[in-house]
């Protein structure tokens, strides 16, 4: 597996959560500026008097930190009970996971083609890279929810997305016999937030780089999906 000595991606190869320090601090920092803004705007009666669009983003900034500061606490908290819960499934599975990535539910593609339910509360929040291919967990299930194995498995490819604001942003695709399955990566377990491009681009050459380790190697006894 290519070498990456970081300690994000160490995290990922064993399975191991990231301290919530920096994300009590972000959350801390968020809300007590988005406080203050809304107290600084209160204090002058709102929106000044011009009506422009300068003023209007003024006042609304403050809120925009607050809810940002609420729905980071509120997506760590979800992400880590269900992160810990998958990797938990994995972990108890017969085969050993190599690489744990962690991913969003808003996936793209034929998911019925890879067996993945289309609701999006049943969709995967994680997959794992072993001996016999790609596996998805969600925290309900012992068993994976889809299983892409390293003989039906084309590449692991860039992926262009458009974000909410028009810009491009870089994920990552699995290309298998099912067809192309895109997913936005995230940097760490019980992470909300999705992966830099070059921290997509680092898992998509450790993938890779497992792939081409272990396709060749025995599989596991009962691996196969039904």
């Amino acid at each position: 597996m290519t070498s990456v000595p970081e300690p994000w991606m160490q995290r990922l190869r064993e399975g191991a959560f990231p301290p919530v320090g920096k994300t009590v601090v972000a959350v801390a920092v968020l809300g007590v500026l988005g406080l203050a803004g809304v107290a600084l705007e209160l204090s002058h009666g709102g929106v000044g008097g011009s009506g422009d669009g300068r003023s209007t983003r003024s006042f609304l900034l403050p809120w925009v930190l607050l809810v940002a500061a609420v729905a980071l606490a509120i997506g760590t908290a979800r992400y880590r009970r269900r992160d810990r819960a998958a990797v938990e499934r994995a972990r108890a599975w017969q085969v050993r996971p190599r690489l744990f990535l962690p991913a969003h539910v808003n996936l793209r593609g034929d998911l019925a083609a890879f067996g993945i339910p289309s609701r999006r509360r049943d969709r995967p929040t994680l997959w794992t890279v072993d001996e016999v291919g790609l596996h998805a967990w969600t925290p309900a299930r012992a068993e994976p929810v889809a299983e892409v194995r390293w003989a039906d498995l084309h590449d692991v490819e860039p992926d262009e997305r458009r974000t909410i604001t028009g810009q491009s942003a870089w994920s990552l695709a699995v290309v298998a016999e099912a067809g192309r399955l895109g997913m936005i990566a995230r940097p760490a377990l019980g992470s909300p937030l999705g992966a830099s491009a070059r921290k997509q681009d680092d898992l998509l050459r450790a993938v890779r780089s497992l792939r081409h380790e272990l396709q060749h190697a025995p599989q596991a006894r009962g691996s196969s999906l039904a």
